[in-house]
């Protein structure tokens, strides 16, 4: 039984970083206070890094030109120049060459101790360092304090210009220690097959799970230029770089004390600083690989690399065999046109009546499904579907729902062409959302049986669901990557359409005769509008709308609030 457990443990070999140490770092420099760039406390923290780093190198910063980032025309910052008087702080490790970069800002933003952001990045490197210098690693190293990251990554901005020619690949550690996984970030287009499998590799070795979220992904290889974290400077130069960081905090994906008074050094969890402290240990280990090939780091298994090739295939072949069912599918001839056309304009009704309900009781807030973003969506997808099924009821003579094989045809064709559109965009990482309920929906009228048909359509949710999860929402909408002016009905309304229209084909191949038609359904679309009514009307948001404004989702925790 031992020797079984010995074989299952982790093979990082050598003295281990002590999490005890770490979090008396985290407990030091967050009793400095907040630490602002240019500050008493930044060069306090600072003076304590020099203290426990041994032959640490001051490298002066002065002058640096931020670039302009912008992302699909939107500008998230314009060019500008920032002065810092604080230096970094490097030491390094191992033989001569080019080297792994790891780095940690230690400065935090006005009014924050910055526990998890980002004293217990600075506690690990300050404890791996101190490992180093009895066991050096068997690559280069270079463990670097970034100054001034929290007004525009100046730190790293200098580092990358200054020394960019002796780094081999960064790693910036921005956001750790919290309670939930360990995630990836940053893997931008310079990370391809052999960088994945190296950090797959050390991984296993070390026993972490590391984790791929799915918008983190996308931005990363399609707009690196936003990325916001000090990994970025050095994407932004054609230097390969990547980016750990802790979800979880707060019982969710987002941290509601991130850069507020509430990030203390109870947040910092000791076994999440254990697990990131033998990822590093154990990705010094092995000598980083040339680039070599694409792949997609799969979000459902463990440290799972995948070939990107076999992503693109898979996703071409749901494309072309969506194509060919469609072709396939019997054709009638008569008024289904005019039909589909009044369907989808009883949908389009419906959104907009929505929409403007959903305004109404917003009052001044901008975004109050922000808040409760489950009610949100089940209040305004009843609601939805209410109205759609009253008016088509009250049509019922002029039959809207005919022509059940249109409604499936756009049920299916929709989700295609946004897949195929994705596809041709060279983002397979977004396309297969869209093929898969594609091709089982047309795959749908080929069942042999009636509960085989609807569950066919199920997958026409999966859109919806990875959009508009009550977790991926907050964090999408914390992320900025939803924007708050965009009404929540009109996001529900574009990716439920394809749903709809599935269930439109469904009902309307079934024999509707008798109380199902005439009575049963009718009532059941005033319970829903009735419910969702009170769904929405219940859900008063936990900030007023000048609140939300200064604190965004953290209004609903902040002491300035409470």
């Amino acid at each position: 039984m031992l020797l079984a457990f010995a074989a299952c443990a982790p093979e990082v070999r050598g003295p281990s970083v002590d999490t005890v140490r770490v979090l008396a770092h985290v407990d030091a420099l967050a009793g400095l206070g907040p630490r602002p760039g240019d500050s008493a406390t930044s060069r306090a923290a600072a003076a304590y890094i020099e203290t426990h780093v041994p032959s640490v190198e001051r490298m002066a910063i002065g002058e640096v030109d931020l670039p302009a980032i912008e992302v699909l025309g939107t500008s998230y910052r314009p060019a500008r120049r920032e002065v810092s008087n604080d230096p970094n702080l490097l030491t390094r490790f191992g033989p001569p060459g080019k080297a792994l970069l790891i780095m940690a800002h230690y400065d935090t933003v006005e009014g924050s101790p910055g526990a998890v952001d980002n004293a217990a990045a600075v506690g690990v490197l300050i404890e791996l360092a101190r490992v180093f210098a009895v066991d050096p690693p068997a690559q280069p190293v270079i463990l670097a304090f970034t100054a001034n990251e929290e007004i525009g990554l100046v730190g790293a901005e200098a580092l990358a210009a200054q020394r960019g020619d002796q780094i081999e690949l960064a790693i910036a550690l921005d956001l750790v220690g919290g309670r939930g996984e360990l995630a990836l970030n940053g893997a931008s287009t310079l990370i391809g097959a052999a960088e994945m499998r190296w950090l797959a590799r050390a991984a296993d070795r070390a026993g972490v799970v590391v984790r791929a979220p799915f918008a983190h992904r996308v931005v990363s290889r399609w707009w690196p230029q936003a990325e916001r974290s000090d990994h970025g400077p050095f994407t932004r130069r054609g230097i390969r770089a990547v980016h750990f960081y802790h979800r979880g905090h707060d019982g969710e994906l987002v941290d509601l004390a991130y850069h507020s008074n509430r990030d203390l050094p109870p947040r910092v969890e000791p076994a999440s600083v254990d697990e990131l402290a033998r990822l590093l240990r154990a990705l010094t280990t092995e000598p980083i690989p040339p680039h070599a090939g694409d792949a997609v780091w799969l979000p459902i298994a463990s440290n799972t690399v995948m070939p990107r090739w076999c992503l693109v295939l898979g996703c071409a072949l749901l494309a072309l065999g969506t194509c060919a069912l469609l072709a396939r599918t019997p054709k009638r001839r008569g008024g289904g046109k005019l039909k589909l056309l009044v369907g989808i304009a009883v949908f389009v009704v419906a959104a907009a009546l929505v929409t403007l309900l959903e305004r109404a009781l917003a009052g001044d807030h901008p975004a109050p499904w922000m808040h409760a973003p489950v009610r949100w969506l089940l209040g305004e997808l009843l609601l939805l579907a209410a109205v759609i099924g009253l008016a088509t009821r009250a049509l019922a003579r002029f039959a809207p729902w005919g022509g059940e094989r249109r409604y499936l045809a756009v049920a299916a064709i929709s989700p295609l062409a946004i897949g195929c559109a994705w596809l041709a965009g060279d983002a397979a990482e977004l396309a297969w959302v869209w093929l898969v309920p594609a091709f089982l929906a047309t795959l749908a009228p080929r069942l042999p049986w009636s509960a085989g048909r609807l569950l066919a359509l199920v997958p026409l949710a999966i859109p919806l669901v990875l959009v508009l999860g009550p977790g991926q929402l907050r964090e999408a909408a914390w992320n900025r990557f939803m924007p708050a002016t965009l009404p929540f009905a009109i996001w529900i309304a574009l990716l439920s359409f394809p749903i709809f229209a599935g269930l439109a084909w469904y009902l309307r191949s079934r024999d509707r005769s008798g109380p199902l038609g005439t009575f049963i359904l009718p009532m059941g679309c005033l319970l829903a509008m009735i419910g969702g009514t009170m769904l929405l009307a219940t859900a008063s948001p936990p900030c007023t709308a000048a609140q939300f404004h200064s604190f965004h989702l953290a209004c609903e925790v902040v002491s300035e609030v409470r």
